[in-house]
């Protein structure tokens, strides 16, 4: 996989032991960025409020789809699982910054996108339990106007890697499309519920002998001894993602 670079977190994509393609964000006329750079844009032209309206109206406009229908289904299943764990953390790794600099309103909408996603299972896991969630998410790339946004949304920011210290079994982990490096600092203790890459798409890419020490030990684990369920793509948005839950007796 591809290194880190300091500060940034890349989409995956398949290119020298990266996961099957996820498009790239192409920018609008006029953006002098390169589509391959979603960095925060220095110069934010919206208030937290105006990301506030728009993904009010977006995540409004995308319940209407049949993807909304799909992962439906999927918690329902999921909620029918006698031996899953109550759910106290969720942890959001890496959504995107909500004002991407080079102006792509398709890198936007999925920053957009993925939290609802993520805020929607968090409301299921709640009114299941009848609990509080704390819910967190990390993001290097986050500007202020993005934190205030995400309080705005009940999300706490921590600064990275803050979150990976947090994750034990009563955790959700929702990474998506990220770099194995950062799911494997994220795994040392493996969640409750976890959403992401599956074992089988990173095999595709990864040389994986089922050792201890291989860079798939942690989802190789998941996959052997965790119930797993689809989740529904959109628009590549959740391309080569599983959802995996921890059993009682793990």
């Amino acid at each position: 996989m591809a290194a880190q670079e300091e500060g940034e977190w890349n989409q995956v994509k398949r290119k020298r032991g990266r996961l099957r393609p996820v498009p790239t964000p192409q920018p609008d006329p006029g953006a002098d960025a390169t589509a391959d750079s979603i960095l925060p844009n220095p110069n934010p032209e919206f208030s937290a409020e105006d990301l506030w309206r728009y993904h009010k109206t977006a995540t409004n406009d995308w319940q209407v789809l049949e993807w909304w229908e799909r992962m439906k289904a999927v918690m329902e299943l999921l909620k029918q699982q006698p031996d899953r764990p109550t759910i106290t953390t969720a942890i959001c790794l890496g959504p995107g910054p909500y004002e991407p600099s080079n102006g792509s309103v398709t890198a936007r909408r999925t920053a957009h996108m993925q939290t609802a996603a993520f805020c929607f299972i968090v409301d299921h896991l709640r009114s299941w339990s009848g609990r509080d969630i704390r819910c967190v998410v990390q993001e290097p790339r986050f500007t202020q106007t993005d934190r205030e946004f995400c309080t705005r949304l009940g999300l706490e920011v921590v600064d990275s890697p803050d979150a990976f210290a947090m994750v034990d079994e009563n955790t959700l982990l929702y990474g998506i499309h990220m770099e194995l490096d950062i799911y494997n600092q994220a795994l040392a203790s493996l969640p409750g519920l976890f959403v992401g890459a599956s074992l089988d798409e990173w095999e595709k890419v990864v040389d994986h002998d089922y050792k201890a020490k291989s860079p798939l030990a942690a989802f190789s684990t998941m996959d052997a001894t965790y119930a797993s369920y689809t989740f529904p793509d959109f628009d590549y948005m959740f391309s080569s993602t599983i959802m995996y839950c921890r059993r009682s007796q793990n």
